[in-house]
């Protein structure tokens, strides 16, 4: 206080003796409220040693109460001991003594600047210094232990409702990929279904898996007739040739007889049909998955993983890619094994069962058609008819099956010189018919006579015996000369072919008109 304040409170109390009562009880009422504020309250003289405090202040800095206390029961401590004991334990001895020294340099240059200050981990304070004319230096210091709390705990609801759009985010992501695969595996079954040969199916296939796993590559293989290797059938986002065939050894999964996941393990064996796969890559990753139809395995499925941006082959096949590729070679399965029945029932409907050419009723359909297109088209057709010479001497002389050796023969030939949109069928017993569209009647003679040499030549063995030479007769008929339809042109072939045999048989006649 300075020297003229003193003068006027001694004046003040000359004038007024009641002023000093006053003066004391505002003295004690200001005491109180700086020892009962929340805000904790220091001084420092300019020897750093601590004169003034209240209760907020100890309690801020529990290391007072460890601290000695002096012959008059104030706190004889300076504010380096009371540093150096909050500080103990936290910092080993080396650090310590700078971090105390650091603190008491900072003290003695307060120039009110607030900064936030930690005791422990729940304790928070805004502590502002500023200087005294003494050269002391007062504290002020604001418990935000609270506020530092709400904020904390709004900055965690902040990161737990982030994380929860996330999880939502990716959960929708998750579910639109599920109606997406459940579309496209709809889409699949439903394309898979319309297909009626088997290589319509395979394009399906590739076009599709490319939508159902982009970011992949892949092929199918289909097991051969001889069950000896499998055929490449269909490949999608291959850089690489498709491999045209290997033998089932070849692939851990059909050794295994289950899928195989090639980088899901610790240790991974590479299949021998992925041989252009690195076996020094970390992240090479594919599935191959048996194709099993009514308990048999007719081919194989191979996905690679791996070319989605941004995330690995390993990562890219997890359990629900792997489950989604089961239901998807679930529908392949399904459906080759759909194709093939209907192959196989399309083939008994209209296959002949002895020689595997076709039917009667395939014949006709076929000549109705391709009757029906040359009347638009203005372009001939011919009919051939062709019949064994003497098959009845050799079923009665050297028996059935010798007869039926001799007809398996004779259509193989057929089926090996008439292809392509040429048809050849068994009408039945020996009797045989070619239909030859954009065929005329000279082409048609020509080609007849070829095949009559053939069957000439042809030497049949019937267990250890060389049957007899064979010989054809054969009647050859065109549209529109012969005939406007099936049974008026099959008529005159068949009226050529008995002019052949009555001629003495092994030649060929043309009709000339319908039934001629």
């Amino acid at each position: 206080m300075l020297v003229g304040d003193v003068q006027s409170v001694i004046a003040r109390l000359a004038e007024d003796p009641s002023a000093l009562a006053r003066l004391v009880e505002e003295h004690r009422i200001f005491k109180e409220a700086i020892e009962k504020s929340p805000v904790a309250y220091c001084v420092y003289d300019a020897d750093d040693r601590l004169i003034a405090s209240n209760a907020a202040y100890a309690r801020a800095h529990p290391a007072l109460n460890a601290l000695v206390r002096d012959a008059r029961g104030g706190r004889a401590v300076t504010y380096g001991e009371l540093v150096r004991e909050q500080l103990r334990g936290q910092l080993p001895p080396d650090q310590l003594e700078q971090a105390v020294a650091e603190r008491v340099q900072a003290q003695r240059r307060a120039d009110g600047t607030s900064v936030l200050r930690s005791y422990g981990n729940n304790l928070h304070y805004k502590l502002t210094k500023y200087p005294l004319s003494s050269g002391a230096v007062a504290g002020l210091a604001f418990d935000v232990s609270e506020l530092m709390q709400r904020e904390a705990e709004l900055k965690q609801a902040r990161a737990d409702a982030e994380q929860a759009t996330r999880q939502a985010q990716q959960s929708l992501a998750l579910e639109l990929q599920r109606k997406r695969e459940a579309r496209l595996l709809s889409e699949l079954g439903e394309w898979l279904q319309s297909c009626k040969t088997l290589q319509e199916l395979y394009e399906v296939i590739g076009c599709y898996m490319a939508q159902i796993f982009p970011g992949t590559a892949g092929e199918l293989y289909i097991y051969s007739n001889s069950r000896d290797v499998l055929d490449g059938v269909c490949a999608w986002s291959r850089p690489l040739k498709l491999v045209g065939h290997f033998q089932p050894d070849e692939c851990w999964a059909l050794r295994r007889g289950r899928m195989y996941k090639h980088g899901a393990g610790l240790v991974n064996f590479r299949c021998g049909h992925a041989h252009d796969v690195d076996p020094d890559d970390a992240d090479a990753a594919y599935l191959c998955l048996p194709i099993i139809a009514h308990g048999d395995t007719v081919g194989l499925l191979h996905i690679r993983f791996g070319g989605r941006a941004g995330e690995g082959g390993r990562a890219q096949m997890d359990d629900d890619a792997c489950a989604f590729a089961i239901r998807c070679s679930e529908q392949i399965s399904l459906a080759i094994a759909n194709v093939k029945l209907r192959d196989e029932l399309r083939d008994q409907s209209t296959r002949d069962p002895l020689t595997g050419l076709f039917n009667r009723r395939y014949f006709f359909d076929s000549c109705r058609q391709a009757l029906h297109h040359a009347s638009s088209s203005g372009e001939p057709v011919s009919l051939i008819s062709l019949d064994a010479d003497h098959f009845k001497r050799l079923n009665d002389t050297h028996g059935h099956d010798a007869g039926d050796t001799v007809l398996r023969a004779v259509s193989e030939l057929l089926g090996s010189m008439f292809q392509g949109r040429d048809v050849v069928a068994r009408l039945g017993g020996e009797e045989f018919s070619v239909l030859l569209p954009s065929c005329d009647v000279e082409q048609a003679r020509a080609r007849a006579d070829e095949m009559r040499r053939r069957v000439e030549a042809l030497r049949i063995r019937y267990r250890e015996l060389e049957l007899p030479r064979v010989t054809i007769s054969v009647g050859v008929a065109s549209y529109p000369q012969c005939g406007q339809i099936t049974q008026e042109l099959l008529r005159a072939a068949d009226g050529a072919l008995y002019a052949a045999k009555e001629a003495g048989r092994n030649q060929v006649h043309v009709a000339t008109r319908a039934g001629a």
